[in-house]
């Protein structure tokens, strides 16, 4: 069986026709297969989801539960139609999971959703899959893309709240993933104090301590106290709700330059 028999783009997205599904659909479809939670790629109203358990549970509490009529774990190799699939850690955020497509008589496909191969303190580490076809995301792959070492980063900003200890720090990241990673990257660097948070990043930050991720005290960012580190969501930012901090340093943790 020829790769573009297996796996070729539609404009619903990625379609297996000898599995009859599709990787993370642009619109509803029958059945998908789910890389990771993040909203550009897990998608609600599919009337079928096979995901890994973490993932399942994200779309649950981003979109309620009735996100889908029918969710499949992802647990070991498993039959669907013609190929044999299998999720494999991306490294990326939590439950987030490359998609390895084996056919019967074929070459074997290896989906990666967004992955991460640096190591990442609130999720399982990516983890290398033996394929024939990689397709692979490419959002930073230009080579102008050249990102800096998140403990460094970690240490620049405590740095900066140590100059500057009358003024909020303002991160802004989103908030599946980019939150946690900031939270934990900050603690790792010595940050014990309480963290504050904003409403939109408490759910989730919430489920990465369910899942035994550790990210210490964190606040209220309505009523942070003496936090001098807030996390709030990009478009925050562009809201009246930055304008209660006096004076703040606000960043970005982001990927983009």
């Amino acid at each position: 069986m020829r790769a573009e028999d297996i796996l070729y783009p539609t404009d619903k997205g990625l379609y297996c026709a000898p599995g009859d599904f599709y990787i993370d659909p642009l619109r509803p479809v029958p059945r998908a297969l789910v890389t990771h939670g993040h909203a550009d790629h897990a998608r609600p109203g599919n009337g079928a989801v096979m995901a890994t358990r973490q993932t399942l549970e994200i779309m649950a509490i981003r979109y309620g539960e009735d996100f889908t009529a029918a969710r499949q774990i992802a647990e070991g190799p498993t039959r669907i139609g013609g190929v044999t699939v299998s999720f494999h850690p991306a490294g990326h955020v939590l439950g987030s999971a490359q998609i390895l497509i084996t056919p019967d008589n074929g070459p074997r496909i290896l989906v990666s959703g967004d992955y991460c191969r640096a190591p990442n303190p609130v999720c399982l580490p990516f983890e290398p899959v033996a394929c024939d076809i990689f397709i692979t995301e490419a959002t930073f792959g230009l080579p102008v893309f050249r990102h800096p070492d998140p403990i460094a980063e970690a240490a620049r900003l405590l740095a900066s709240m140590a100059e500057f200890p009358d003024r909020p720090h303002l991160v802004g990241a989103y908030a599946l993933g980019k939150a946690q990673r900031v939270i934990a990257l900050a603690r790792a660097a010595g940050h014990t104090a309480p963290i504050a948070i904003h409403g939109a990043l408490k759910r989730l930050c919430d489920y990465h301590v369910e899942q035994g991720i550790d990210l210490g005290p964190l606040v209220s960012a309505t009523d942070p106290g003496d936090a001098q580190l807030i996390l709030a969501p990009p478009s925050a930012f562009a809201s009246p709700w930055v304008q209660r901090f006096r004076d703040p340093v606000i960043a970005y943790a982001s990927g983009w330059m």
